[in-house]
């Protein structure tokens, strides 16, 4: 008989075709969200990094309840991306992972909590709903700490169900030690106390307090549970409330700062807002969602509708049925064929338990989700997906339940029915056929928009931070260590002799930087000169025991002429501006950062090309940008100093035509020709734009160098070292 009791609702599945239809859910739920990890969305907001950097901490040893850096922020995701970062390593993709198994495992915790309430149906079309809704793959691809709290309250659903079925005592412990540790996932679990009294003042009103009666020592049993979990965090927020309950202060909309003196007026512009998120426009936040797309598309914000009015249909139905008929129970009054057995008979305690698991099991996804809307609702910038993101996965079931009821649903008796006496009614065709088409468009067109123009738009890249990110890559490029995903190519390795020099204002304002740097101690926040760098200026070469490669990352609006007196010599000098940024607020993107690169120069190939002045052209080299301009490599050596400062003029021809010119002083006039030294080589780039791409056999750049100042040229030397004219043709190959 005890085994009778565990059984979950079938809704018209069987465990074989459950355990298929399962996997696929997973699979398709993985393909959305492990692909690209580590380069979609590009970049790592300045948020993901605080985490990176605290996790980074705990690796070290430092354990916190509350992690008081940037606003505050529990602990949880914290310590299971340190799990990550362990052995993988600091990189976007590691950190992410965390994000993508969390997202994988919610998946599965809502088909476990949809099955223990409703049904195995229902539980599996809410699993395939969350896997393919655009708003929880995005969300498991980026790694913010909100994440975790959908999970966390998918198990205690899912325990809470079966503590409330079974009467299992270890159960009900477990649903509330879970139910305690989802206040340590992120700020808008603290609103989840007022989602479960507005449950159970929902069922008093209902169906009067008998029917929680049979409940009431489980309950008890798991308030305790929780309050044991939830006691270190409470402890710390006595102790710290202004670091813990700071942040809701500074974006309530009863801050005067946001409200303007219209509180009311505001709140019910919020309302509204957070209503159309479902299916007319969604959160504008490029971190949080591709603007302005709402949680559900057409049809799947059809069925949502549908679930709506089933779930806030429920009161009055159930008083008509709050029980399955005696004869149902007993089978009294059947004939044989619709007999019950009586070993399949409930006991009076599974009776009283069946009656408080039907109490409002419909109409918890609908009192959820709107309690879960008021993060959203009283804070700024509604709908905020990353605030509202407690309505997950509760919101799940409204759709599913819309498309369970399509498919042939079961009757309420049969929700609150023990599992050996229900029916397993076939799905209609045509329900499983728009079920199939609801998901399989919402999979698609998320997908297409996701991957497509959502991940290749540069605004993508700005509000991730990309340009820090690159940062960080293009010193683990210069250094030889760590990630180097998102560094320039333009960006030499030195090894391990390389060292590093950063503006301390980049290394303060990217937090990216910090956390994926991977060795800090070759790296000088500060840009102070040594004596034998000081000796770079005045001519005096160092010693070969003192001579290092060296890279200097700067502030490109500051004074970045700091960096010439920090290139040993000789070197080959490499000026390589970083990616673009733009901020929330900025009108326009701006240049990241400037770096100056010096290593050792390789062994030197025969000149192509020789100027009058003693300098060498040692190659060129054309590389096709996405803007369809080119990028033009020189490579010049020196062999004596060039006391003039002089300019590159270049012209890019095709079939003899110019077609665009690109001149400028070398290095985009970052290192003039008077720091040139003998034994010098400097990789000279410069941009034509509107070339497209480069036509072999019929293109060719023309260029030379020109003293502005004089109008002198430097001339093209012959084979026997005469002027021949003060132009370098060279074809492009």
């Amino acid at each position: 008989m005890a085994s009778r009791d565990n059984q979950i609702p079938s809704g018209g599945t069987n465990p074989q075709r459950a355990i298929f239809t399962g996997a696929l859910i997973l699979l398709v739920a993985a393909a959305l969200r492990l692909p690209a990890l580590g380069r979609i969305p590009p970049g790592l907001y300045h948020d993901e990094a605080y985490y990176a950097l605290d996790a980074v901490d705990v690796l070290r040893g430092h354990f916190q309840v509350y992690f008081p850096a940037n606003n505050g922020r529990e602990p949880l995701f914290i310590y299971l991306a340190a799990g990550m970062l362990g052995p993988l390593g600091r990189s976007p993709f590691a950190l992410r992972l965390t994000s993508a198994f969390v997202g994988l495992l919610t998946v599965a915790a809502t088909a476990a909590a949809g099955q223990a309430l409703f049904s195995r149906r229902v539980g599996l079309l809410a699993a395939a709903v969350l896997a393919v809704t655009l708003w929880h793959v995005h969300l498991s691809r980026v790694a913010f700490r909100a994440v975790t709290l959908p999970l966390l309250l998918a198990l205690t659903l899912w325990l809470g169900a079966r503590a409330a079925r079974t009467g299992r005592p270890r159960l009900w412990l477990a649903a509330g030690a879970l139910y305690g540790l989802s206040f340590y996932t992120y700020t808008a679990a603290r609103f989840t106390p007022v989602a479960l009294a507005a449950l159970v003042l929902y069922g008093l009103a209902a169906f009067g307090p008998r029917a929680f009666r049979p409940h009431a020592r489980g309950v008890g049993l798991a308030v305790l549970a929780a309050a044991v979990v939830l006691a270190p965090l409470a402890a710390y927020t006595v102790s710290h409330p202004d670091v813990v309950l700071g942040r809701p202060d500074q974006v309530s909309i009863w801050n005067p700062d946001i409200h303007g003196g219209d509180p009311w007026g505001l709140l019910g512009r919020q309302v509204l807002r957070t209503l159309g998120m479902f299916f007319v426009r969604g959160d504008r936040i490029w971190r949080h969602n591709v603007p302005w797309r709402p949680v559900f598309g057409p049809l799947l914000g059809a069925a949502f509708l549908v679930g709506v009015a089933l779930s806030s249909s429920l009161p009055r139905r159930l008083r008509r049925h709050p029980l399955p008929s005696p004869d149902l129970w007993s089978g009294e009054g059947r004939g044989s064929r619709g007999g019950v057995r009586p070993s399949l008979l409930p006991s009076p305690a599974l009776r009283e338990r069946g009656r408080g698991l039907g109490v409002g099991v419909r109409a918890l996804p609908l009192l959820w989700t709107a309690v879960m809307a008021l993060p959203t609702v009283l804070a700024e910038d509604a709908p905020h997906f990353l605030r509202a993101v407690g309505m997950l996965p509760a919101l799940a079931f409204l759709p599913a339940l819309g498309l369970d009821a399509l498919m042939g649903t079961q009757t309420n008796a049969d929700v609150i029915r023990p599992a050996s006496l229900r029916v397993r009614p076939r799905p209609h065709l045509l329900g499983l056929t728009v079920s199939v088409l609801a998901l399989g468009l919402e999979l698609m067109s998320g997908a297409r928009l996701y991957f497509g123009p959502y991940a290749r738009n540069p605004m993508t890249g700005y509000w991730f931070e990309r340009g820090a990110v690159a940062l960080g890559a293009d010193i683990n490029r210069f250094l030889g260590v760590g990630w180097s995903g998102e560094a320039s190519p333009l960006t030499p390795t030195a090894g391990p002799e390389g060292h590093v020099y950063v503006d301390p204002m980049l290394w303060k304002d990217w937090p990216q930087v910090r956390f994926l740097v991977a060795a800090p101690e070759r790296v000088t926040v500060g840009l102070e000169e040594t004596v034998c760098e000081v000796g770079r200026i005045s001519g005096t070469q160092c010693g070969d025991e003192e001579w290092h490669p060296t890279a200097v990352f700067l502030w490109p609006y500051g004074d970045w002429t700091r960096a010439w007196a920090l290139l040993p010599h000789p070197a080959e000098v490499s000026v390589v501006e970083g990616p673009l940024s733009q901020h929330d607020r900025d009108t326009e993107p701006y240049v990241t950062y400037l770096a100056f690169t010096a290593t050792r120069p390789g062994p030197i190939p025969p000149p192509q090309a020789r100027l009058s002045g003693g300098v060498e052209l040692l190659g060129t080299t054309v590389t096709p940008q996405e803007d369809g301009s080119v990028r033009v490599r020189l490579r010049w050596r020196t062999t004596a100093p060039l006391a003039g400062e002089y300019a590159v003029f270049l012209h890019y021809l095709r079939d003899g035509q110019t077609v665009g010119q690109g001149d400028s002083p070398p290095a985009m006039g970052r290192y003039p020709t008077p720091l040139w030294q003998p034994g010098d080589i400097l990789n000279d780039d410069h941009i034509v734009p509107g070339v497209g791409r480069p036509q072999p056999g019929r293109d060719e750049i023309l260029f030379g160098l020109w003293n502005p100042q004089t109008g002198e040229y430097l001339s093209a030397l012959d084979g026997a070292g005469n002027p021949a004219g003060v132009e370098i043709r060279v074809p492009v190959r």
